[in-house]
């Protein structure tokens, strides 16, 4: 099972923190990492791939 995170980004464009996601695949892993999008910004990555960011809504 590939190994994903998701990266809290902070205001000031640095991550705040992370959060392990256990998934089949990218769409799997996205589909978890929206619910962490809460007034900032989410990165998903795979190890060094980053799959996408989800960006906050105003």
């Amino acid at each position: 099972m590939p190994d994903y995170r998701a990266y809290i980004v902070g205001t000031d464009g640095h991550f705040k923190s992370s959060e392990a996601i256990i998934a089949d695949d990218d769409e799997k892993a996205v589909k978890i990492a929206q619910k962490l999008v809460d007034g900032h910004d989410v990165e998903v990555w795979q190890l060094d791939r980053k799959i996408t960011v989800l960006p906050h809504k105003e």
